[in-house]
């Protein structure tokens, strides 16, 4: 069973008498066999629980048709020009396909709820 060091989570042969990385005494944790979350594991979890959070929303304030762009950039933070030139392009690529996809998605994506006002659940 491997030891980690209870000063910087490192991984240690279950032989070691010190830490490889900071050197650190692995005295008591030999004796108490704990096993120290790494840092490395707890960053992931809080990116998550944005990622979680985050929902897609038809835009109120920046939108120019519907606020599907502007939702989209804010999504993907990214620039609402950007999103918009990206709709052009995709929309002369595609011969018109784009468009069917603009009006799926201005109506199957609620638009922002207003601050104080609960969000949509479906």
């Amino acid at each position: 069973m491997p030891l980690y060091c209870p000063k910087c989570s490192a991984t240690n042969e279950d032989f070691a008498q010190y830490c490889a990385s900071c050197g650190d005494d692995l005295s008591n944790a030999k004796d108490t066999k704990e096993k120290a979350e790494p840092i490395e594991n707890i960053e992931p979890e809080i990116e998550s629980e944005e990622k979680a959070k985050k929902k897609l929303y038809r835009s109120r304030d920046e939108k120019y048709f519907s606020g599907v762009s502007a939702g989209l950039a804010k999504y993907f933070d990214m620039d609402l020009d950007t999103v918009r030139i990206l709709w052009v392009v995709f929309l002369i690529a595609s011969g018109g396909t784009a468009l069917l996809i603009y009006l799926i998605l201005m109506m199957a994506v609620p638009l922002e709820p207003l601050p104080g006002e609960e969000p949509e659940t479906k």
